[in-house]
C-alpha cells in the first residue's frame, strides 16, 4: 500500500471550509436522487458518518444490483465545492475533504519517515504520501512538459542519497542529452550519468551484468530476496525521457538493435531486478504501448502521473483517465492497488545541489585506502561500494 506519514495537517498551506456537514448529508442525498442514482424507488441509505480531522466520510448501504459510477465523484466534487473521494467495496462511501490541496509543497517541509527507502511523494487530503521502495521496488512516472515529473525524479534521488549516503548507487539515463542530471555525476551516489542512445546501451549492459553477477551470489548464499538478507545497499536506475529508447522507424538497423537491448535490458531490471536490489524509475513525457515498456508497465507497482493531453496516455500510464484533467503544476494521480490524487513536492536545482553538494568528489583521485581508481565512466566505472571518501 502507499503509505501515509503519522503526522497531522495543522501546518499545510490548506483553505479549510466553513459549513455544516450535516448540509453535505443533505446535499449528497439530493444529488443521488438527480442523477437518478438507485434502483427504481430505493436509493442508498446511509448506515454511519465516520469524522476525521480531515475528512468527515458518509457509508450507504446499496440497493442489490447498484455498483458505484464513476459519474458520482466529480458531481459531488461539484456540487459540494469540496474534494470528494469515492469508493466502493461492496459499500459506497462518500469521503468529503474538509480542505484543498495546497498548490505547492516545499521539499523541506515534508516530515522524513524512519523507514530508510520511503521518498517522499506529496500530500493528499489525509497526510503526505511516501512510495517504499522496497515494498514496491520499480516506479513509472509520466507527464507533459512543465509539470512535474523530471522534479519528482529529483525529489526522489534527493531523499535517497540524503537518507541512504552510504548504501545508494544510482544509474542516470537523461535523455534530454544530460541537460537535467549531467551535473549530478559529480556526486559519489551517482555511478554515471548516460546522455544518448549509445551511453544509455552502455550503462544499461553494465547494470544488467552486475545483476547476472549477484543473482550468482544469492544463489550461492541462499538469499531470494534483499530484504531478507544482510546487503543494505539498493541500486537504482533513472530514466528520464524513456520514449527516447523506443526504436521507430526512422531509425536504422543498428539504432533499433541498441534500442531494443536498452528495451530488453530495462526489462530484465524490472523482471528479477527488484528482490536482488534494483529498483526502476520510468519517465517518460507521452506513454504509449511502444514509449513505456510493457513488461516494464506490468512490474512497476506504483505509477504516477502527471498532467498528460489525452485520455488514451492516462490510460496507458496508471490504468485509468483522469490524467488529462490535471491542470496545476506538481498535481498527480498516484496508482498503486488504488489511485489517490495528490500534489508533489517541489525542489529546485539550486536546493537540490546545495543538499547534496556535499557528496561531490574527484572521480578520477585514487582511493588511498587501497580500493580501485575511480577513473572516467567508460575505462572503470566505480562498483558497488568504490566511493571515495570525504572529510
Amino acid at each position: 500500500m502507499w503509505e501515509i506519514g503519522a503526522v497531522t495537517l495543522a501546518g499545510m498551506a490548506t483553505v479549510w471550509f466553513a459549513g455544516n456537514p450535516d448540509s453535505d448529508k443533505r446535499k449528497i442525498k439530493k444529488v443521488f436522487a438527480n442523477v437518478r442514482y438507485g434502483v427504481k424507488d430505493y436509493q442508498p441509505k446511509l448506515l454511519r458518518t465516520i469524522r476525521k480531522t480531515t475528512f468527515a466520510e458518509y457509508v450507504y448501504n446499496v440497493p442489490y444490483g447498484l455498483i458505484d459510477d464513476p459519474k458520482l465523484e466529480p458531481i459531488l466534487t461539484k456540487t459540494l465545492d469540496k474534494p470528494v473521494h469515492v469508493y466502493f467495496d461492496g459499500k459506497l462511501h462518500v469521503r468529503v475533504y474538509t480542505s484543498t490541496l495546497p498548490t505547492s509543497v516545499p521539499y523541506a517541509t515534508i516530515p522524513k519517515l524512519a523507514e530508510s527507502w520511503a521518498a517522499p511523494i506529496g500530500i493528499t487530503g489525509e497526510g503526505y504520501v511516501y512510495h517504499d521502495f522496497d515494498k514496491r521496488p520499480h516506479m513509472s512516472i509520466a507527464g507533459m512538459t512543465r509539470y512535474g515529473k523530471s522534479v519528482m525524479l529529483k525529489t526522489i534521488m534527493t531523499s535517497l542519497i540524503e537518507k541512504n549516503p552510504e548504501d545508494v548507487r544510482i544509474y542516470i539515463i537523461d535523455m534530454k542529452g544530460g541537460l537535467e542530471f549531467g551535473e549530478y555525476e559529480a556526486l559519489k551516489q551517482v555511478v554515471r550519468v548516460a546522455s544518448n542512445t549509445e551511453e544509455a546501451k552502455e550503462c544499461l549492459d553494465e547494470v544488467a551484468a552486475e545483476l547476472r553477477k549477484d543473482m550468482i551470489d544469492f544463489r550461492r548464499k541462499g538469499y531470494n530476496n534483499v530484504i531478507n538478507s544482510p546487503i543494505k545497499k539498493r541500486t537504482f536506475v533513472l530514466v528520464d525521457e524513456g520514449a527516447q529508447l523506443a526504436p521507430e522507424t526512422h531509425h536504422n538497423k543498428k539504432e533499433k538493435r541498441k534500442l531494443a537491448s536498452c528495451h530488453s535490458a530495462l526489462s530484465e531490471i524490472t523482471r528479477i531486478g527488484g528482490a536482488l536490489g534494483y529498483r526502476l524509475i520510468f519517465g517518460t513525457q507521452y506513454p504509449t504501448a511502444d514509449t513505456l515498456p510493457r513488461q516494464v508497465k506490468q512490474n512497476c507497482d506504483g505509477a504516477i502521473s502527471f498532467r498528460l493531453p489525452t485520455d488514451t496516455a492516462s490510460q496507458v500510464a496508471i490504468d485509468q483517465n483522469g490524467a488529462e484533467k490535471l491542470a496545476v503544476p506538481g498535481r498527480a494521480l498516484y496508482r498503486t492497488d488504488k489511485v489517490v490524487e495528490l500534489q508533489a513536492p517541489l525542489i529546485d536545482d539550486a536546493e537540490m545541489w546545495n543538499r547534496l553538494k556535499r557528496y561531490k568528489v574527484n572521480k578520477r583521485e585514487v582511493i588511498r585506502n587501497g580500493d580501485n581508481v575511480n577513473q572516467a565512466r567508460k575505462t572503470d566505472t566505480p562498483r558497488r561500494g568504490d566511493y571515495i571518501e570525504i572529510g
